[in-house]
């Protein structure tokens, strides 16, 4: 992958290690970059379940091109239908590598769907992904900090990690290097925020938010005032007093949409897990309440600007709970129902020993995506209810990706994945459409022209990096592509 950052940032530090970005100052710019503008700050996030979907019900709904008002009216999807101006979903797209030992790659399918989905490279003999994921890769060049040791992403996950081999994994720093993701809402609370890296400073920030609810400004008012002490012209002082002006109306006007950013109240929520064992966070009695939370602390990390990449994972490859919640009422646990089978070891269509569908299957499926559904609505509506200084919405300014380990859950499918795109990425993304990638008669079929390695690379290239390529070298896919995919922009 051949990759350039474009554009510059500068960044105040603070308590607890607390990032805040900096408009575009002439003083401070070489002359050569006099005459650039302020950037858009751009946001990168996923939402990732597993188990693949109900394929019938969870697309629009009638002709490709701009959504209407029905496209989404019974979908496992309608719940995003306010969203829907804000919304494109690819059709067609198959992962690259593919599956079923069609390319090189370990694991199984299951497998291979979460080591593949966000690095676009074969999985090795422990099924751990041979590339770093996208995130990691955007992180990299847009996150907080300088070259080479900038913020991780923000990896969260709802669920148990099964412990086996690469199954409990989307996000790789490097090749053969998974990152659990933090299912502890205290400790991904803490992660973000700061408070959790053992140094004084992160001490001391903790103490004063526990004591006061501070502004983020606070946690930088030292490093502020000695900025401005820096001969700025009059010009970058009016500029650098209208950014943080800007920046605290936006705190204001998030916190009256529950997304304070010293938020006291998600502080609370999350602190009686602060000393709780795994084996409690992970009863699955817990799993809404997670859901929520976890929503939460992404959608706070990314407004707030502490991160500005992260993911979402709900629970496992091969795995998932049993869903008795929030009207859901079911017998089996999520991957059991993915194949309509009650033992694990039931595949496909058959019925030998035992292996007979489960009465209702598909519309237990349907309760669970839009079940997935909802609380991505509640993610995207978070992040579009704050307006930032350019007059956009965060999410506006950000693309949030939803995918799944598998399309058709049944038959391990790697065709036709579904996929949304949440906000434009600051204009670069089409809106309100339903977009064909794949071959029109037949978009669910395997006609493989449609690699979701070249999806990736688009939204690389989405955050500002200019990128010609994403995933396993040339030639470990027979179908990877290069380039961006043209009919989803803007």
């Amino acid at each position: 992958m051949n990759v350039s950052r474009v554009g510059r940032r500068r960044f105040l530090r603070g308590l607890g290690g607390v990032a805040l970005g900096l408009p575009f100052l002439e003083t401070l710019a070489p002359r050569s970059a006099a005459a650039q503008e302020a950037e858009t700050i751009t946001r990168f996030g996923v939402f990732f379940a597993c188990n693949g979907v109900d394929v019938s019900r969870w697309f629009p709904k009638g002709d490709f091109g701009a959504l209407g008002a029905d496209s989404l009216v019974g979908t496992a999807n309608e719940v995003l239908d306010p969203l829907r101006s804000k919304l494109l979903f690819p059709r067609g797209v198959h992962m690259a590598p593919r599956g079923f030992d069609r390319d090189p790659s370990g694991g199984d399918d299951h497998g291979r769907g979460m080591a593949i989905k966000l690095t676009a490279a074969p999985a090795d003999n422990q099924w751990l992904a041979t590339g770093p994921s996208v995130d990691h890769v955007i992180a990299a060049q847009i996150n907080p900090g300088s070259p080479g040791s900038r913020t991780p992403p923000l990896n969260l996950m709802v669920g148990r990690p099964a412990g086996y081999r690469g199954l409990d994994f989307i996000s790789y720093s490097a090749g053969g290097r998974a990152v659990q993701a933090i299912n502890n809402p205290w400790n991904a609370y803490s992660e973000f925020i700061n408070l959790n890296n053992g140094s004084p400073d992160a001490a001391l920030a903790g103490d004063r938010l526990a004591r006061r609810r501070e502004s983020v400004l606070d946690l930088v008012r030292e490093q502020f005032d000695a900025l401005k002490g820096q001969g700025l012209s009059l010009a970058d002082q009016r500029k650098l007093d209208a950014h943080f002006t800007a920046i605290r109306g936006i705190e204001i006007q998030a916190g009256g949409a529950g997304l304070s950013c010293a938020d006291g109240t998600l502080e609370s929520a999350a602190r009686p897990f602060e000393n709780m064992a795994a084996r409690d966070v992970e009863r699955e009695t817990n799993y809404p309440l997670i859901a929520d939370l976890q929503v939460d602390i992404l959608a706070l990390a990314l407004a707030c600007g502490y991160t500005r990449v992260g993911t979402l994972h709900f629970d496992r490859g091969a795995g998932g709970p049993t869903f008795r919640w929030d009207g859901i009422n079911h017998e089996y646990n999520h991957h059991k129902l993915s194949h309509g089978k009650v033992k694990d070891d039931c595949f496909g269509t058959s019925t030998a020993n035992g292996c007979d569908d489960v009465d209702g299957y598909e519309d237990m499926l349907f309760e669970i995506d839009r079940w997935h559904a909802g609380k991505l609505a509640r993610l995207l509506q978070k992040l579009d209810s704050v307006v930032e200084a350019n007059g956009r919405t965060v999410l506006d300014n950000s693309v949030i990706m939803y995918t799944n380990e598998l399309s058709n859950g049944r038959g391990h499918s790697f065709m036709d994945l579904p996929y949304i795109l949440a906000g434009s990425a600051g204009g670069f993304f089409k809106q309100g459409e339903y977009v064909r990638l794949g071959r029109a008669q037949n978009p669910s079929g395997d006609d493989q022209v449609a690699p979701h390695n070249k999806l990736l690379n688009t939204l690389v290239n989405a955050m500002g990096i200019q990128s010609d390529w994403f995933g396993a070298p040339e030639g470990a896919g027979a179908t990877m592509q290069g380039g961006v995919y043209d009919a989803l922009r803007a």
